[in-house]
């Protein structure tokens, strides 16, 4: 894995290429990040994976799930202008309910604190004039 470590001598650590590409691998697989990788292996340099990427020309490799757009880049459906706008005419009218409905409810609240504020004498708005 390491050809030398002289942590006490204070020199950078030198790994084989081996290891360099499995570490590579496990960063590329997704499941971990530099810095959980770098602490698992106890590595010398916080950017230390990155320049071992771009040494080795795989920093601008795409990922594996990226890969197959860049092979089929129009496998996303093209939806047409008018489909577009009725999709946007949709999601308008459904805020414009949830809206209303948030309205109503501001406005359900604001009633129930008059009703207890005049009924049980309760302060519960805060009063303008304090800070």
């Amino acid at each position: 894995m390491k050809d030398g470590t002289d942590k006490e001598k204070g020199r950078p650590r030198k790994y084989d290429v081996a290891f360099k590409r499995m570490v590579i691998g496990e960063y590329r697989s997704g499941r971990w990040t530099m810095e959980q990788l770098r602490r698992r292996y106890a590595l010398a340099g916080k950017s230390c994976i990155a320049e071992w990427m771009s040494q080795m020309d795989l920093g601008a490799q795409p990922q594996p799930s990226a890969e197959v757009w860049a092979i089929n880049p129009k496998e996303m459906p093209q939806r047409k202008k008018s489909e577009r706008s009725a999709d946007l005419r949709n999601r308008i009218r459904e805020l414009e309910r949830q809206l209303e409905d948030e309205q109503l409810k501001s406005e359900a609240y604001s009633k129930l604190i008059d009703l207890a504020e005049s009924e049980h004498r309760i302060a519960i708005r805060k009063k303008a004039n304090t800070k």
